[in-house]
C-alpha cells in the first residue's frame, strides 16, 4: 500500500488490522473503566483490553515502518513496546488468577511470584529472543491459568459474566495458535497476523462484557 507521500507500507492488511484492534481496545477499555470504578477486577478488565490495545498499536507502527522487524536497532526498539504490553497483561492475569484461587496466598507473595514471572520474561525478551514466539511462550501458560481460574469461577458462581471472560480467553488463546501455525486466510491480503488480529478482536469484545458483568471474586483481596 502506497501513501500519498510515497511512502508504500508492507502487509497493510496487518497494520489496518493491528490499528483497528488498537482503537477497539482504546475504546473498550474507557468504556469498562468508567463503568465499572475501582475493584482488582474491573481494573484488570482494563490492563487486560488496555494492554492488548497498546500492544496492537505499536504492532501497527513497527509492521508498518520497520519491513527489516528486528534485524535493525530502531526495528527492535520499536517491537519491545508490543512485548512489554503483553507482559503487563500476562502479570496482571497471573495476579488476579493467584488472588482468586490461592485466596490464602498474602499480597506481598503474591506479588513476588509476579515480579519475578515479569522479570523473566521482560530479560528473555530483551536480553536473549524477542520474536513473538518467545513472547507466546511466556504468555501461554498464565493465559491458560487466567482460563482455568475464569471457567472455576463461572461454574462457582454461575456467571455470564465469568463465562464471557473465560470465553474471550479461549477465543484469544486460540488465535495465537493459529497465528504461530501461520493460518491464513490469503497468504499475500490476509495472512495469518491479520486472523490473529481479527480474532484478538472478537476475544477483545467477550472480554470487555464479561469484565463487566462479572462479579468480582478478588474484592476482599
Amino acid at each position: 500500500m502506497s501513501l500519498p507521500a510515497g511512502i508504500s507500507i508492507p502487509k497493510p492488511d496487518v497494520v489496518l488490522t493491528d490499528l483497528g484492534l488498537a482503537i477497539l481496545g482504546a475504546y473498550l477499555g474507557w468504556r469498562l473503566w468508567t463503568a465499572r470504578g475501582g475493584g482488582m477486577l474491573p481494573r484488570t478488565g482494563v490492563v487486560v483490553v488496555g494492554g492488548l490495545a497498546s500492544a496492537a498499536f505499536w504492532g501497527a507502527i513497527f509492521h508498518a515502518f520497520f519491513p527489516a522487524n528486528t534485524a535493525t536497532p530502531a526495528g527492535f526498539m520499536a517491537w519491545i513496546p508490543v512485548a512489554l504490553s503483553i507482559l503487563v497483561v500476562a502479570a496482571r492475569v497471573l495476579d488476579l488468577g493467584l488472588a482468586i484461587l490461592a485466596p490464602r496466598l498474602r499480597p506481598t507473595p503474591r506479588r513476588a511470584i509476579v515480579g519475578a514471572y515479569a522479570v523473566g520474561f521482560a530479560g528473555v525478551v530483551l536480553l536473549v529472543n524477542e520474536s513473538f514466539t518467545t513472547i507466546v511462550r511466556f504468555y501461554a501458560p498464565t493465559l491458560t491459568f487466567i482460563l482455568i481460574t475464569a471457567v472455576l469461577q463461572a461454574i462457582r458462581a454461575r456467571s455470564a459474566g465469568w463465562t464471557l471472560i473465560a470465553v474471550g480467553f479461549a477465543i484469544s488463546a486460540g488465535a495465537a495458535l493459529l497465528q504461530q501455525a501461520k493460518w491464513s486466510l490469503h497468504a499475500v491480503y490476509f495472512d495469518h497476523n491479520a486472523v490473529y488480529h481479527v480474532l484478538q478482536g472478537i476475544a477483545l469484545v467477550l472480554l470487555y462484557l464479561g469484565f463487566l458483568r462479572a462479579p468480582d471474586a478478588s474484592a476482599s483481596v
